[in-house]
Parts: structure tokens; sequence; C-alpha cells
């Protein structure tokens, strides 16, 4: 067991430092070059910004970015019903606290807190999905810059602190309302939509890099989840996501099976496989045949 351990504390710092090398793989221009200058512009003029758009469009990558060129750390929780302020804000370890009382060494930050504390990009992805309850505690925070931590006091966040939003559309699925309290304190608003078919095909050539992929692939790629963005069948359509997955897949199965070209059977079998898990149609509809039909009318039988 102690060896394990070592073993896995070893690989762990690894995959740490790997993570902190790791460069954000992002295509800053048109819509992502105008969101990166505003997100400059509200921290120099002290306002937080909110930035909305539908899943897989970069919103929390562009704040990665942010954060990189800037030298910070990015921390960031997805919200959703099941979120405490002590997920954000920390809580007291209970073994610790009976060893040594209600101590700054008994407390475990949140990612809020964290940022706060150390100066970072704060990014609250999906904060429309927070309750209300959750996101009132984010009001003195997004306001004035400090918060009241339990038992240990009320801090001043560090100069470099930068809280940013993201959330999904309201009429999407799922989502919900900010808080007028919250929506008052988020001061910008950045729309985010799916970016034109050039800088869409460059952000997928972008992250598959090992892969060769003709224009008329990428072209045909592009075609089919464009389709599933103008079909009123579908609640989420594909993101830019399903469309470097699709790419992604379908070359490694053609190298698989040691082909030069991706066939159209082998692309029209990858879009199946992504396309399955990354739609959600209207109620009523069955997925799969609904799938089948939409790779056969855009790629052709």
């Amino acid at each position: 067991m102690h060896t394990e351990m070592t073993r896995f504390k070893k690989s762990f710092e690894e995959r740490l430092d790997a993570a902190q090398k790791e460069k954000v793989r992002i295509v800053i221009k048109e819509q992502y070059a105008d969101a990166f200058d505003v997100l400059e512009d509200c921290e120099n003029a002290h306002l937080i910004p909110g930035i909305v758009g539908p899943p897989g469009v970069g919103k929390t990558l562009i704040l990665r970015a942010y954060a990189e060129k800037t030298g910070r750390d990015l921390y960031w929780i997805t919200g959703d019903e099941g979120v405490r302020p002590s997920h954000l804000i920390g809580a007291f370890n209970p073994s610790i606290v009976l060893n040594k009382g209600f101590t700054l060494e008994a407390f475990e930050p949140g990612p809020l807190l964290r940022s706060m504390v150390f100066g970072g990009v704060f990014g609250l992805n999906e904060g429309n999905r927070l309750s209300e309850y959750v996101q009132n505690s984010l009001l003195d925070p997004f306001e004035e810059g400090s918060i009241s931590v339990q038992r240990l006091g009320r801090i001043k966040a560090n100069e470099g602190f930068f809280p940013v939003l993201t959330m999904n559309p309201e009429e999407m699925s799922g989502a919900h309302r900010l808080s007028e309290a919250l929506r008052d304190r988020i001061r910008v608003w950045i729309r985010l939509s799916y970016p034109r078919k050039e800088t869409e095909l460059e952000i997928i050539k972008m992250n598959s890099p090992e892969y060769e992929l003709s224009d008329a692939i990428l072209e045909k790629i592009y075609g089919l989840v464009s389709a599933t963005r103008m079909s009123t069948d579908i609640e989420t359509p594909a993101s830019i996501r399903a469309g470097i997955s699709i790419a992604r897949l379908s070359a490694e199965m053609t190298k698989r099976q040691k082909e030069k070209n991706i066939s159209h059977a082998t692309l029209s079998s990858a879009a199946t496989h992504v396309l399955l898990g990354a739609l959600r149609f209207r109620p009523g509809i069955d997925a799969e045949p609904a799938v089948n039909s939409l790779v056969r009318t855009s790629l052709g039988s």
C-alpha cells in the first residue's frame, strides 16, 4: 500500500506539472477577439461581465485563455441545483476541528475564496442554474469585493480578483433566470454565438493536429453540425465540441482500418456515435432514428 501511494503521489505531481504547462488551444479572432478585449476592459473598469452563449462555443475556454494571458489561475465552478454556498466559499474539516478547533488550518477553501485570496479569475459557469439562495451568497463578493467567512472573519479580495459569470441562453432547456439582485451586479454582457464557418473549421483543425483532415471532410462535418442548429426538432444542437469529436473519431477509425482516406461509411458511423449523445431532441422524438435520418440527409446515403 505504501509503495502504491508513493507511485500515485509521484504520478499525481507529474500530472499537476503537465496541466500547468499545457497551453490553451483557442482561435482568438472575430467574436472571440472582441470578447477578449471586452473582458480586459471590464477588469480595468472594475465591472463584472457575463458571457452568454449556447453550449460548446468556448465560454469557459476564453476564460482559461484570459487567465493564462494575464498570468493568473482560473478558479471555477459549474452551477446546478446541488451547489451550496459552502461549495463556493469552503468549509471546516471536522476531523481537524476536533484536534485544533475552528482555526484557519482546519478550513478548506472553495474556488471563490481561493480566487479572492490569491487574486485569480473566478469563473461561475452556468450561473443561472444556481438556486436563488446560492446566487445571493455572491452579492457581497461581486459588489464589494469582500466576504465573511464563518468563525474566521471578513476578508477583502486581492486586487487581482476578477469574477466572470457564464451561462447558456435562458430560453434553453434547464436554464433558469438570474435573481434580480445578482443580475444587477453583472454590469456588462458578452454574447457568443456559433462562429462563422471558416472560424469553426479552423477550431476543429486546431484541436485535431495529429490528423490529416481534408477540406472535403471538414466541409461535410460542418454541414452536418450546422444542420442540427437549423432543425426545429432539436433543443440542444451540435456544439463545436461535437464537430471536433466527429473529426477525431472518424480519423482514428480510418487509422485503425488502415485506410488512407476517411470514407463516407466511416464518417457516417463516427457522426452517429457522437450525435447520439450530443443532441437533445424535443420530447416525443426518438433520438436514434432521428440521428440516423439526420446523418443520411446531411451526408447522403
